[in-house]
């Protein structure tokens, strides 16, 4: 009896032990800023991001906000639905993955350099590759400048 409660107090304890162990592995996440061409329209739009051929694809919906984080896939393209006050642009992004060594407790991430941009012009008038380097350290990457509502949008 007694060698079955040793057993069992070793088992908790290495249980214990490995919970305190294990971290989460850091996330290298894009950070996309909006920016308005027009300098005196002040509004920051309503924005909502989904991922084209992902598996969770609603990645923001409806915030206002003019900073915003997106995951990339590990493919080597990753492309999203960006709705600017409803108004529905493309983004596609291409890039290249490396995988990245954190530390023993944490184990590999992912981090990502990119390559190429492409969007279409509903709200989208052009756009800025501020830091190619997606890292765990999230910082601004792309800036999309943004042309202003049209009169007739509500």
């Amino acid at each position: 009896m007694r060698k079955n409660l040793l057993y069992i107090s070793i088992l908790i304890g290495l249980a214990i032990s490995c919970d305190d162990v294990y971290e989460q592995p850091p996330q290298a996440f894009l950070e996309i800023a909006l920016e308005n061409v027009d300098t005196l329209d002040t509004a920051t739009p309503k924005v909502s991001a989904y991922g084209i051929g992902m598996e969770d694809s609603i990645w923001l919906y409806q915030q206002t906000t003019d900073l915003f984080l997106l995951p990339l896939s590990l493919e080597e393209t990753t492309s999203f639905v960006i709705l600017l006050d409803s108004i529905a642009d493309t983004l596609r992004i291409t890039h290249e993955t490396e995988l990245v060594f954190e530390s023993a407790e944490t184990g590999f991430y992912n981090e990502f350099k990119i390559l190429d941009v492409d969007h279409s012009f509903n709200r989208i008038d052009d756009y800025d590759v501020t830091d190619s380097l997606v890292t765990k350290t999230w910082h601004e990457n792309i800036k999309l400048y943004i042309n202003s509502l049209p009169d007739n949008a509500n």
